[in-house]
């Protein structure tokens, strides 16, 4: 009996080890793969760079403006405005502009921006990938001469960081707002104050962290779409799985740095 326990115990613990191994060597492995493609090199920075950029960014950031203002105006009309409401039962104005700027503007929206993002970006960013690796079409451009990363990988992750960041400043700002108006609706007009006290509320400091955690949410994102569109090798059920795997990873790896983030700066 006891030595069915030994094993068992060693099986789970083999199991856990093996894991965590894996997921030491994937941060590792995608880490380098990011170090390479925010290294300056020549021939980086061209036409064809600049058009793939601004076509990620069409389609990251202005093609999903209608589903981001649709769920900011939503989150405004729920979140914003109960929370208003029930910081005013409780605490003075300076409470509830806190409030509306630590949660809604600064926590709420990187969280909710970065789903949206690794749902509908860095999924398509995979499959597309993917479908070009399957078809030897990334093989073929590589052959000619034509650097992988800088014409597919590095104009896809400088589109996603800046969608991120200027996704997350329009939710911010629509998600406050509307909430505003909507409680000035339903409860008082006094309510309409916070539209100009809440801008002067942001400290420096917080707007820098903003800004430098969705630049790392949308390379995260970015580049672990990436990774796992250049792995499918030669099998089609291949790019639903890495598709799975992209999302999986990117939104676990984006909660645990909000997390450590939260806690280093607390």
């Amino acid at each position: 009996m006891t030595y069915r326990i030994h094993t068992a115990a060693a099986v789970v613990t083999g199991a856990l080890g093996r894991r965590a191994s894996g997921a030491v060597l994937y941060l590792v492995d995608l880490t380098v793969f990011v170090i390479g493609l925010l290294r300056v090199r020549p021939g980086l920075f061209n036409r064809a760079t600049y058009n793939s950029v601004i076509a990620q960014l069409i389609f990251s950031g202005v093609d999903a403006l209608p589903a981001i203002t649709l769920l900011a105006t939503a989150v405004g009309a729920t979140v914003t405005t109960q929370l208003i409401l029930l910081m005013e039962l409780v605490g003075d104005e300076a409470e509830v502009i806190g409030m509306l700027t630590r949660i809604i503007g600064l926590e709420l929206s990187p969280l909710l921006i970065a789903i949206i993002v690794i749902g509908r970006t860095g999924s398509a960013i995979t499959v597309d990938l993917g479908n070009m690796k399957l078809h030897r079409e990334v093989e073929g451009l590589a052959l000619l001469g034509i650097d992988v990363q800088d014409f597919f990988v590095a104009p896809r992750l400088a589109g996603v960081a800046i969608s991120q960041l200027v996704l997350a400043v329009y939710f911010a700002v629509i998600a406050v707002t509307s909430g505003i108006f909507f409680s000035a609706i339903a409860f008082s007009m006094t309510q309409l104050k916070y539209l100009l006290a809440i801008p002067l509320a942001f400290d420096p400091l917080d707007l820098v962290t903003f800004a430098a955690k969705n630049l790392l949410f949308g390379i995260i994102t970015g580049a672990t779409a990436c990774y796992h569109g250049l792995r499918v090798t030669s099998s089609p059920t291949e790019v639903p799985q890495e598709t799975q795997r992209s999302i999986v990873n990117a939104m676990v790896m984006i909660f645990l740095l909000d997390g450590l983030i939260a806690v280093a700066l607390s």
